[in-house]
């Protein structure tokens, strides 16, 4: 008996070393692949942005006005600044109910 891969295979029995050699074939390719591809580390700050692209990404799927509330949390953090004059946060305020126009249940129920 020959022992490859994990496999213990008769001498006489050409199917099962023929399912040795494709295995080992298939695992040469791959490790020929990972070889093939150069990455380079990546740094912390690197890292991180790629987490929040990420996180992003899969939130936009869960989420239905995902891109909607991130404009409407960027309008409330100008428009509660106390040092942004009244007709600008009028401004801000008229812009901030045209988009949730009609979405506002939908809106008031999330966390952002």
């Amino acid at each position: 008996m020959k022992e490859r891969l994990g496999y213990c295979v008769d001498s006489e029995d050409p199917k099962a070393s023929k399912l040795v050699a494709s295995k080992k074939h298939k695992l040469d390719s791959v490790a020929k692949d990972n070889k093939n591809k150069k990455t380079t580390p990546l740094t912390g700050q690197e890292r991180r942005l790629h987490s929040e692209e990420l996180a992003d990404a899969r939130k936009k799927k869960r989420k239905r006005h995902f891109t909607l509330e991130q404009e409407l949390a960027h309008l409330w953090e100008k428009m509660r600044r106390h040092e942004i004059a009244k007709e600008e946060k009028a401004k801000l305020v008229t812009e901030a109910l045209q988009k949730m126009k009609g979405k506002i249940p939908e809106i008031a129920k999330t966390n952002v």
